[in-house]
């Protein structure tokens, strides 16, 4: 059975194509987000593979997801400790 990141590594499949749909809806906050996404959406085009395969870093480039917890009231952002970066991080996986 093939893996998921089988699944996508040819261009302009459906998969890229949502990917690329998704990024398009996101109206950046700056002209840094702004090139962010226009990398990504050129990525993920370019049909290279969006998966890590093998840690640390097969392929280089790969998706990674995070997601914000905010608590609006009183401003406060949630973050994890990422114990290899040694870093305070936004939650999110490979």
């Amino acid at each position: 059975m093939a893996s998921p990141g089988h699944l996508l590594t040819a261009p302009g499949d459906q998969p890229r194509a949502h990917l690329v749909e998704l990024i398009g809806a996101i109206e950046p906050w700056d002209d840094v987000e702004h090139t962010h996404l226009k990398t990504a959406t050129q990525w993920i085009n370019g049909g290279a593979p969006l998966y890590r395969v093998r840690k640390p870093d097969v392929p280089a480039t790969h998706l990674v997801s995070y997601f914000v917890v905010l608590e609006e009231t009183h401003g406060q952002l949630l973050l994890v400790v990422h114990r290899k970066a040694g870093l305070w991080l936004l939650a999110g996986v490979h």
